[in-house]
């Protein structure tokens, strides 16, 4: 089956099935499997073409381990975690297995061959021949001893693996993978404890996944698999796949897209016998089988990209009522169904064989007589001889009487001629044609009976030159009587349109029956009237259909069983077959080297044991015939080359199976082993057990020293006593009752309709039809009335694709409207300006057209917007509790239309559930292991030994000696060295125009004997939004040039100096000749000899990023890798002392499982040292390494981490250090060590702290969680005092100062307090404008909310700053002519000059928080916060 097209055509028909997937949009899933050999291909070959590409085994294997690793990762399995690769398939299998791994070798050979005639430089070592991943051949038992590793080391340290049952089902186990799979699943469905909303998540590229999928009948079914594209791919894939797109195609709405397909056989008296949706989902898995699969061709004229697919759905249709039942009964085909069902498919073929025939003359004869059998064919040449009937003949003798009598004189005979209204169609149709030749006007009339007739009139004639006149009346007097001549010479032939009909068809049928019979000839060297052949063809056909049904739903009904041809029969013969004998005799699988001998080409021999290469090689082998070297491709129909019918002998085992047999004595040791069959294996995690596992690849690998897994065959669930259950499982959740995270249309009220839509899934409007959607009632919904209600509530956002947010804000075209603090009283209401009604529409319009275009759904006019903030996640507050965080996160959507917004699910996300604290001693037991995050030895890891007074007491592996703070010492010194220049300023240095330095530091095209060559120097890539690492970057102003940059360019110009003045003389160029620049003679040396220079300086393999990248290119992280090796041996794992902590307060244990909730707001530079703090993942814990990348997703932030040590799944961060050091892992797994923000005070300074408040769990439901009137548990406090005392109490307001009231005076947050009247805040920058912003917030009336000490912040995007009589503006030492001179307030008096007191501590100063720098008193730029003002506290006179 055509994997692309199928996937393409489903998805384009049903819009809304796949969903690309984020972190946290993921449903939860109970069982992940992999259909290995997608992943393996991906491997070691990545589908490469180039006969030059290389790769190492231990690389193939690690990239293998990597991709198998990423994918648990992201799915996260709870309960089975299975891996398929394919064992010897079924001899159904094997002729598709042979045709495929032909053509890869003779590609390559051809490949190579090009090359070697191109002069290209061939690598000394051996390609990779991709046809040894076959089951048997040597790789894939490496593969399989690598893979056991792999699980025991991952099991051993990996807790997110040691919870979850691990299966690996190798090459040695006969079965194809996904068929691997399903036999579980069918044995556990089948099990009377079996969960019926189990959670399956698939892995493949193979098309026959989806119906694998949906015949297992459980909707909580997804496949996963790579984004696919079409067409030109903008940019090159990075290789690190945490930058891969992955999809989930949900079978739950492809599901319910199948019912709105099929829900005209719901109406009621639709069909004699009940309705089932399982049923029909079965007849649409065989129908899918006609077009092909990788056991049977597909029927001749049926291709899914000419719509072959719709037709049948259409077909079907019309054929189930009267087929008394469903065609596939649980498996088994009703044959008496099918043929109904095939004969009316069978009617494409006339279609087809018209359309070939449409130029022939016998058809256009066939097309008339198929309107109307007597009427005259309008396509022959007056001249030549009419044929009429006798009642015609009557006919026009009337007409010709009236026409002689007309002719004659007006006054002559009567007006106007008036026909019978008894006449038929055929001579209606005659009459209306003789008038046409006759220049007769006709008309239709009705006489005084009501009756309509026919009307003839002579025309009138217009007024004119009567010498004219006479001429022209002369010329229509000899073209009537030659008209007239024609049809009194006329035939007369009486016979019934019944029996022109029948002649017709007789012919007709003969034409088809010998096209049919040129397909049979051309494909199969037989005809139609071989009987004996087509029955065989025939039957072989409908053998087939079943064998492949008994194998999707019960398991390999015959292993020796296969269809021998490589063409179908034509859909009408099908039928011919249908007694077909339908007994399948189970037989036993090939073996290993029997399927290899059997699927494999001469040219893969050197895969193949050496016992048997004489057998392929040899002329006188008695099987040479299977190997030949040349053969036909046959695109039968096809457009893709990949499509072709490879035209091989078949295999004949009876052939094969006896000449091996004289080999076999010949094979070694080793090779015997790799020829017999093994078991499927089961690994789990055992703490009790613990031993030293070997390595599997020495040198490369290291042993294991502490393995926990144990390994044990795997036995498949049993059947004794039980039935295959075919269809739902009682208690299974569908529809908008279906699990959190699987989506469904139902969630929204909405109907749906097939029409041509033109949706853009691919990047293309698509040509054929797609089920649109259209929501119901989204009138009433997107109200803005209706809107307001959803303020403050946890909703359901992204339709289909569920997630969970919260209303923040609503808006219409004119407003916005947001809750007031209290959380009680009506919305604020807050006007728009012109440029914001604008930007509203286009946003609006953005979500509608969204929405249609790329969802075919139709949501309606939006009238009113909602803005929410997504769940982030959870978040674990400092007194141990869960809480839900919600946030804007940056790159996720945050307006959405009400309309589209679901406010109730049936089923929460589990996973995001919150938990109240757990005592101290439950959640930090003695003997678990975490990482401190104490002032001292901030992230170095710790074992909890005890527990004192609700405190934990632990040891600390402390550091051997303190490590210099390399990496950003590093980043700042390269940063130093490699200043940018903005390319105006790079261009005026230079003296070349800046059109040309942009012409050629990007890709410069110039023409060269009619083909283009690029001559730039490819340092930036404005289209595809990429830079060059240490060359260029893109800055606030435009591009900027390092000065490796300019020296680069610099050389361009002193070694080409004639190329570069030729775009300085037409800089406003677009199309550039070689000759522009040389005289014609020389040119193509001179423009061969820039190419040779562009070479040699590797211009096209500079290290390409994103523009919002930061990244540290190769040589500064070579020479941070240099400083990493040298601080680990100051201080290698091990060397350090323990040290016992008494007393640790919670918030300063950091648990493995707690790095997500605690982790994810940290800020990191480039140069930042990082600890792994995550007991899951690719990284093992506790390794220590150095930020030398960010990349911001639509989620997180991923940072490249180049790591002190190797490790098994490190990669070179594309090649940027050495291998195995560098990995791209989430924010939240690492512990920023160089900018410590999450530091937890010692006892001694807890001591002086206020108690802490504890924070309350999200309150479920609606409305403010923040407490009363907004003010959560904050309390009034009376006006605060006079400032009095030191600088420091007015910048920092220390903790533990207390004036005599007993009040701080510096709180956390607050500024001091005073019983004397209040003061203004002088403000930076204020305005009296502020006090029209949301919230209304007066100074005298609330303290501040931010955490900041001195520096205030206000929540909202505005707040009143006093009364408006004015404003106090902070004296800078400069005169400022805008200050009111009658302000009582203002005293001109500077501080900027004063220094801070000599006994001002900076190390006991607040670390800050919201609105306050950590580190001195240089605010950081942005610290305030999005939407704060702030204010600063100046001690007045």
């Amino acid at each position: 089956m055509g994997v692309p097209k199928f996937f393409r055509w489903m998805s384009e028909r049903y819009p809304a099935i796949s969903q690309l997937i984020a972190e946290n949009r993921i449903p939860e899933f109970d069982c992940l499997y992999l259909d290995m050999n997608g992943i393996i291909h991906n491997c070691t070959h990545k589908d490469s073409d180039s006969p030059t590409f290389r790769m190492t085994e231990d690389k193939m294997f690690i990239a293998i381990f990597n991709y198998v690793e990423h994918l648990f990762g992201k799915i996260q399995p709870k309960k089975l975690f299975f891996m398929a690769i394919d064992g010897v398939a079924p001899r159904a299998k094997m002729n598709q297995q042979r045709a495929r791994r032909f053509r890869t070798a003779l590609d390559a050979e051809r490949a190579k061959e090009k090359a070697v005639r191109d002069g290209v430089d061939m690598p000394t070592e051996e390609a990779f021949d991709s046809n040894c991943i076959t089951p048997g051949t040597e790789f894939m038992a490496k593969l399989t001893r690598q893979l056991k590793y792999f699980i025991n080391k991952k099991i051993s340290e990996d807790v997110d693996w040691q919870g979850v049952e691990i299966v690996l089902s190798g090459h040695e186990v006969p079965g194809e993978g996904e068929h691997k799979v399903m036999e579980y699943i069918r044995l556990a469905k089948a099990q009377p404890d079996y969960d019926a909303n189990m959670r399956h998540c698939l892995y493949g590229l193979d098309a026959d996944l989806i119906m694998l999928g949906l015949l297992s009948h459980d909707p909580h079914f997804c496949l996963l698999r790579e984004e696919v594209t079409f067409g030109r791919q903008s940019q090159k894939k990075s290789k690190e796949l945490e930058h891969q797109n992955f999809y989930l195609m949900h079978l739950c709405i492809v599901r319910e897209y199948l019912e709105l397909e099929f829900s005209d056989l719901k109406n009621p008296g639709a069909l004699e016998f009940e309705f089932d949706m399982e049923r029909v989902i079965d007849d649409f898995i065989l129908m899918a089988f006609f077009v092909g699969n990788d056991f049977l061709p597909n029927l001749p004229n049926l291709h899914i990209n000419e719509g072959a697919l719709a037709l049948m759905f259409k077909i079907y249709k019309s054929v189930l009522p009267k087929a008394g039942g469903y065609i596939n009964e649980r498996g088994v085909i009703q044959l008496d169904r099918l043929g109904i069902l095939l004969d009316e498919l069978s009617h494409v073929e006339y279609r087809f064989f018209e359309s070939e025939n449409a130029d022939a003359s016998w058809f256009k004869g066939k097309q008339m007589a198929k309107v109307d059998v007597m009427e005259k064919d309008q396509g022959k040449s007056r001249k030549a001889p009419l044929t009429l009937s006798s009642s015609q003949k009557d006919i026009y003798k009337e007409v010709k009487s009236f026409v002689n009598l007309r002719t004659q004189g007006p006054s002559t005979g009567p007006p106007s001629l008036h026909l019978s209204s008894s006449l038929n169609a055929g001579n209606r149709r005659f009459v209306q044609e003789l008038a046409e030749d006759l220049h007769l006007q006709w008309t239709t009339a009705v006489d005084h009976e009501g009756d309509r007739h026919l009307q003839l009139d002579i025309p009138a004639k217009l007024e004119g030159d009567e010498e004219n006149e006479a001429i022209e009346d002369e010329e229509a007097s000899l073209a009537l009587l030659r008209v007239l001549k024609r049809y009194d010479n006329a035939k007369v032939v009486d016979v019934s349109a019944e029996e022109v009909q029948e002649q017709m068809d007789r012919r007709y049928e003969v034409k088809f029956q010998a096209w049919k019979d040129k397909y049979y000839k051309s494909k199969f060297d037989w005809g139609l009237d071989n009987e004996e052949e087509m029955r065989r063809l025939t039957e072989n056909y409908v053998q087939g259909l079943q064998w492949v049904l008994y194998y999707y739903y019960r398991g390999v009904a015959s292993w020796p069983w296969f269809y021998g041809y490589h063409y179908s029969p034509m859909i009408s013969d099908v039928k011919k077959g249908l007694s077909a004998n339908m007994t399948f005799q189970l037989g036993q699988p090939f073996r290993p080297y029997q399927q290899l001998m059997g699927v494999l080409p001469d040219r893969s021999k050197t895969i193949v044991p050496k016992a048997y290469h004489d057998l392929m090689t040899n002329p006188d082998s008695p099987i040479i015939d299977f190997y030949p070297r040349e053969f036909e491709l046959d695109m039968n129909g096809k457009k893709m080359e990949w499509e072709a019918v490879v035209k091989i002998p078949f295999i004949d085992e009876k052939r094969l199976l006896p000449a091996m047999q004289t080999k076999d004595q010949l094979l070694t040791q080793d090779e015997r082993a790799r020829n017999e069959f093994g078991v499927s294996l089961k690994f789990t995690y055992s703490p009790d057990v613990e031993y030293i596992y070997p390595s599997s690849l020495v040198g490369i690998f290291p042993d294991i020293p502490r393995c926990h897994c144990v390994e044990n065959i795997f036995d498949l669930p049993t059947m004794e006593g039980l039935e295959y259950h075919v269809g739902l499982m009682q208690g299974v959740k569908l529809g908008e009752s279906a699990l959190y995270g699987f989506p469904s249309l139902k969630t929204l009220p909405f109907s749906g309709t097939l029409g041509f839509h033109g949706v853009n899934v691919f990047q293309q409007d698509s040509r054929n039809e797609s089920m649109v959607i259209t929501l119901l009632q989204s009138e009433r919904r997107t109200n803005v009335e209706h809107a307001k209600k959803l303020l403050g509530r946890k909703v359901h956002v992204g339709y289909p694709f569920l997630s969970e947010a919260k209303v923040v804000r609503v808006s219409d075209e004119m407003f916005d409207y947001s809750l007031p603090e209290n959380g009680i009283e009506p919305p604020l209401t807050i006007p728009r300006g012109p440029q914001e009604i604008g930007l509203w529409h286009k946003k609006s319009d953005r979500i509608e057209s969204q929405y249609s275009k790329r969802l075919g759904m139709l949501i309606g006019d939006v009238q009113s917007l909602v803005h929410v903030e997504t769940l982030k996640g959870l978040r674990k507050t400092d007194e141990g509790a869960i809480v839900k965080e919600y946030a804007e996160v940056a790159g996720i959507e945050t307006d959405y239309a009400p309309q589209t917004v679901v406010t109730e699910v049936a089923n929460e996300d589990r996973r995001f559930m919150e938990k109240e604290a757990l005592p101290v001693h439950d959640e930090f037991p003695t003997g678990s292991r975490a990482f401190f995050l104490g002032d001292f030895n901030y992230g170095r890891p710790l074992e909890v030994v005890g527990h004192t007074d609700n405190r934990v007491d632990v040891w600390v592996s402390t550091a051997a000696t303190k490590t210099p703070e390399f990496g950003r010492q590093l980043a700042a010194e390269a940063d130093r060295h490699s200043p940018y220049t903005p390319s105006f300023a790079v261009a005026k240095v230079l003296g070349l125009n800046p059109l040309v330095l942009s012409k050629i530091a990007s890709s410069f095209q110039v023409v060269v004997n009619k083909e283009r060559v690029n001559l730039g120097l490819n340092l930036k890539f404005e289209a595809k939004k990429l830079k060059v690492l240490g060359y260029s970057r893109r800055g606030p102003t435009g591009w900027e040039f390092s000065e490796k940059a300019m020296q680069l360019v610099r050389s361009y110009m002193i070694k080409f100096p004639e190329f570069i003045a030729g775009i300085q003389r037409n800089s406003q160029g677009s199309t550039y000749e070689a000759t522009d620049f040389y005289p014609e003679k020389e040119a193509y040396i001179k423009i061969k000899q820039i190419q040779t220079w562009l070479k040699e300086i590797e211009s096209k393999s500079f290290e390409k990023v994103p523009l919002d990248a930061e990244q540290l290119d190769s040589e500064v992280v070579h020479r941070i890798e240099l400083a990493a090796d040298h601080a680990f041996q100051l201080d290698p794992p091990g060397k350090g002392a323990n040290k016992k902590i008494k007393g640790a307060p919670r918030t300063a244990i950091l648990k493995p499982s707690d790095a997500e909730h605690r982790l994810s707001h940290q800020r990191f530079a480039v140069g930042d040292r990082v600890v792994y703090v995550q007991d899951s993942g690719r990284v093992p814990i506790a390794t220590r390494g150095t930020v030398v990348g960010k990349t911001r997703t639509s989620r997180t932030t991923l940072l490249d981490i180049l790591f002190d040590v190797t490790f098994m799944s490190g990669t070179s961060l594309e090649d940027r250090c050495s291998p195995f050091r560098g990995s791209t892992v989430p924010l939240h797994s690492v512990l920023n060590l160089t900018d410590r923000q999450l530091i937890a005070g010692s006892r001694a300074d807890e001591n002086h702290r206020p108690a802490a408040q504890s924070t309350p769990l999200t309150v479920p439901g609606y409305g403010a969680p923040v407490g009363p009137h907004g003010m959560g548990q904050m309390r009034n406090a009376p006006a605060p005092p006079p400032l009095s005392g030191s600088f420091r109490g007015a910048v920092s307001a220390t903790r533990g100062q207390q004036g005599p009231d007993g009040l701080s005076r510096g709180g956390r947050g607050l500024p001091g307090h005073s019983n004397g009247p209040p003061r203004k805040l002088p403000l930076r920058g204020g305005s009296p404008a502020m006090n029209q912003g949301r919230g209304n917030f007066q100074y005298n009336e609330l303290p501040m909310r931010g955490r900041g000490l001195g520096v205030l912040s206000s929540r909202g995007r505005g707040f009143n700053t006093g009364s408006g009589s004015g404003y106090i503006k902070l004296d800078t030492g400069e005169e400022d002519d805008s200050i009111l001179p009658d302000n009582p307030a203002f005293t001109p008096q500077s501080y900027i000059n004063v220094p801070p007191p000599a006994n001002l501590d900076m190390r006991k100063q607040s670390r800050g928080g919201r609105g306050l720098p950590s580190r001195g008193l240089t605010p950081r730029r942005g610290a305030g916060g999005r939407g704060r003002a702030t204010a600063v506290l100046v001690q007045q006179k």
